[in-house]
């Protein structure tokens, strides 16, 4: 009797532990361009971190602002914490006009925080327009995998063949 099992995996992104929340103020709004699709909008901000780690935050964010309402921004950033350790991040990612979400990547030297090097975040934003001001919420991914359920094949029938006698 001969059969065929499939197992897949599928891969899963979830949020796994908060690793900071950043509070910030824009400091600084410069107009960069207009065309037909949008404008692209840089952003200056400056703020606080606080979670698995503490420090000050200063940030430049890319954001071309599309017609429809929706917007693709890219960021770079630089985090330095009391103690000198120095953190830069490099994030993109999509939002509508007082939301956003995205990922984050970190590099830094300090052997403190050298777990963030291993680290993919995934972001979620909110900003008040109003008071120049956002939040942002920062959780690490892990990936899990979820095996997909089990398919066999169909064995044919088989057919009964002659009897052998029996000893």
């Amino acid at each position: 009797m001969v059969s065929m099992i499939f197992i897949g995996l599928v891969f899963l992104m979830e949020k796994k532990d908060m690793i900071a929340e950043i509070k910030e103020r824009t400091n600084a709004v410069i107009i960069k361009e207009f065309s037909p699709d949008g404008a692209v909008i840089e952003y200056n901000s400056s703020g606080e971190v606080k979670g698995k780690y503490h420090a000050n935050h200063l940030e430049t964010a890319d954001v071309k602002m599309k017609m429809d309402g929706t917007n693709e921004w890219e960021m770079r950033a630089i985090e330095m914490t009391k103690e000198g350790d120095v953190i830069m991040i490099t994030g993109k990612g999509t939002g509508q006009q007082n939301n956003f979400t995205g990922e984050f990547t970190y590099m830094t030297n300090s052997p403190r925080l050298s777990w963030l090097n291993n680290t993919k975040a995934r972001v979620e934003g909110s900003t008040d327009m109003k008071n120049n001001e956002a939040t942002l919420r920062v959780w690490s991914e892990k990936q899990a995998s979820v095996a997909a359920p089990e398919k066999q094949e169909a064995v044919p029938p088989q057919t009964p063949g002659p009897a052998t006698p029996a000893m």
